[in-house]
């Protein structure tokens, strides 16, 4: 019974195209991959006519892509092509329409039938295309919210709103700005998609292997080899690409089975895998979506997040390398390399030019503040590496193509889950909850900020475990964020603690995205390799607390004060760590794991006296 629950809830699994599904899926991809990298390149189309575009493309590849649920056949059916055909044909019109859209008058001008029509049908296929590829979760998710902007003005007490009408709700939700077509969607298509294809051609290149032979350079003549070279791969890869999905998918096909073959059971190696693989979405220089929204929604620029965000991601990694390696000394794990493998100097001798893409993307993100052209720009410059590579001009071109086709589907899922994700937003806008669930968090606190903070988690964690990363931040930035900042949290902490939990949305259960994509791969059970991820990353998650009492290491004080916090915290996570894996350089008993514990919380400890006790 519980099974077949948990099956209805799933999303969908991939289909089986036949040569005319896959030909059509292609065209639309390649097409609107080339033509989102124009537009990172700095062509001029109106944003609004993009976003037209965009969703368009994104629910077509979905429907033609994804069945409804895992039980489905994954042949061709009549509903999808339907649905596709609709997606595509209200996004024609929307783009007719565009002019005069822009003449109406908000809230004056009435919407004519066929305006009607568009929107409902348009908000079903979001709603369609989410249960396929994200899962019933979110749409109940969804649904709850939008029957709260229905039936909300039949409340009493403070949760109370005014009457809304369908046409109120349908205005707001699809025709402005606010709802569907709000930042999020415009962050998805106006800027991921061109971090997204960087990743894709770089992976096309070679850019993959390239970081598991750094990976195995460095470490993969120490003991536990395979599970090093997997966090320190997928630190790397995951850093450009910004995808925990993606990420495992890539280095997870080399390092799950290699770990699996040196005495790691399949469960843990694929929740070393997914933890490594989801802590790219917080590594600088790309981050992930929830990063790049949170540029949008609190007008800091990208280069200002992605210094503030180094120090906490190392401090990640740091947690999940010393948790693995202190796991193979305890189980007396053996290295992967051997005496034939390249050294970390050969490899960069043999393959360094894939430095200068990346050397690009960094200086371009750091020094212009123009994250899409960043990409872009990183992008061309892998052309020549693929022509040195390839040689031959007609393989450099078919790489070029398959890598395009490959972007659109992997952004299928980020775009739908933006796109669900402003239709909450939009309904939260129109009845005010927002500032009364910041209200009523506040209130249940007290005003005690700690208390706060752990609630905020909390909501952010369950939201985490229904949705994936983008949806989370969206909805949370606008639930959490205003007690956050009425505790006097500066900006960027306050919005980079919801971006740190929500990122770490991909390994909680039961949507796990990282963790299914690593059972795929394990052939193990993905909520068993979500339970164990958590564990792995358990100190992880108390590094946002951390910079929110010690924001040095944000980078943000004097010099004295960054050295200081990043030095405590530093310890803080080794002796954690120990604790929980109740290894130092023997087993420990239950007395030294305490000594650890309160070793590490003291070094954490906002208060100088307690951290200079520690």
């Amino acid at each position: 019974m519980l099974a077949d629950v948990v099956r209805t809830l799933a999303p969908g699994r991939a289909r089986q195209l036949g040569k005319l599904e896959n030909a059509v899926v292609s065209i639309i991809a390649i097409t609107t991959s080339a033509f989102f990298i124009m537009l990172a390149f700095g062509v001029y189309v109106q944003s609004q006519i993009a976003l037209n575009w965009f969703i368009g493309a994104i629910l077509a590849v979905a429907f033609l892509t994804t069945t409804g649920n895992p039980q489905r056949p994954t042949g061709r059916t009549v509903f999808s092509w339907t649905a596709a055909i609709v997606a595509v044909a209200i996004s024609v019109y929307f783009t007719i329409m565009q002019p005069i859209y822009e003449m109406r008058l908000p809230m004056i001008d009435g919407l004519n039938l066929a305006d009607r029509i568009g929107g409902v049908t348009l908000i079903v296929l979001v709603l369609e295309a989410t249960r396929r590829c994200i899962g019933m979760t979110l749409v109940m998710v969804v649904l709850l919210f939008l029957a709260y902007g229905i039936f909300g003005h039949l409340l009493s007490g403070p949760f109370w709103h005014r009457e809304l009408s369908l046409e109120d709700m349908l205005y707001q939700i699809v025709y402005t700005t606010n709802g569907l077509f709000g930042p999020a969607l415009s962050v998805a298509a106006l800027l991921v998609f061109a971090f997204v294809a960087f990743g894709t051609v770089l992976d096309a290149s070679g850019g993959g292997d390239f970081f598991f032979d750094l990976a195995n350079g460095l470490v993969g003549r120490q003991a536990g080899g395979p599970a090093k070279v997997a966090v320190v791969s997928s630190g790397l890869y995951g850093s450009i690409s910004g995808s925990p999905t993606s990420d495992v998918v890539t280095t997870g096909s080399f390092t799950i089975p290699l770990m699996i073959r040196t005495g790691l059971t399949p469960t843990y190696a694929g929740a070393v895998e997914a933890t490594a693989s989801t802590g790219g979405a917080l590594l600088p220089p790309v981050m992930g979506t929830a990063a790049f929204l949170m540029s949008d929604f609190t007008g800091i620029p990208y280069s200002n997040i992605v210094v503030a965000a180094i120090v906490p991601a190392l401090l990640y990694y740091l947690s999940v390398f010393l948790a693995v390696h202190l796991r193979a000394r305890s189980e007396n794990l053996q290295p992967s390399a051997d005496a034939d493998t390249a050294s970390v100097v050969t490899v960069l001798r043999r393959s360094w030019y894939y430095l200068v893409p990346i050397f690009i993307l960094i200086w371009y993100v750091l020094t212009v503040d123009r994250p899409a052209f960043s990409a872009a720009l990183a992008l061309a410059s892998l052309v020549p590496i693929l022509m040195f590579r390839q040689r031959r001009p007609i393989a450099v071109g078919r790489t070029l193509l398959r890598a395009l086709d490959d972007s659109t589907r992997r952004m299928t899922g980020i775009g739908v889950a933006c796109a669900v994700a402003g239709l909450v937003v939009g309904t939260l806008a129109m009845t005010d909850l927002t500032g009364k669930i910041s209200s009523a968090l506040f209130i249940l606190a007290h005003g005690n900020g700690p208390l706060t903070l752990i609630i905020a988690t909390v909501i952010i964690v369950v939201l985490g475990m229904g949705m994936p990363t983008p949806a989370v931040y969206a909805l949370a930035s606008v639930l959490a964020a205003p007690a956050l900042l009425a505790l006097n949290i500066p900006l960027l902490p306050a919005h980079l603690f919801i971006v740190y939990f929500a990122s770490m949305s991909a390994i909680t259960p039961p949507v796990a995205v990282a963790a299914f994509a690593a059972g795929t791969i394990a052939n193990a059970n993905p909520m068993t390799i979500a339970v164990q991820c958590c564990r792995l990353a358990v100190v992880a998650f108390i590094i946002p607390y951390v910079f929110i009492y010690n924001p040095g290491i944000l980078l943000m004080g004097s010099l004295w004060d960054i050295l200081l916090s990043i030095a405590t915290a530093g310890v803080a996570v080794i002796a954690l760590v120990c604790a929980q894996e109740g290894y130092l350089t023997r087993p420990l008993g239950p007395v030294g794991r305490l000594l650890l514990v309160a070793l590490g919380t003291s070094l954490l400890a906002a208060q100088a006296a307690i951290s200079l006790l520690g």
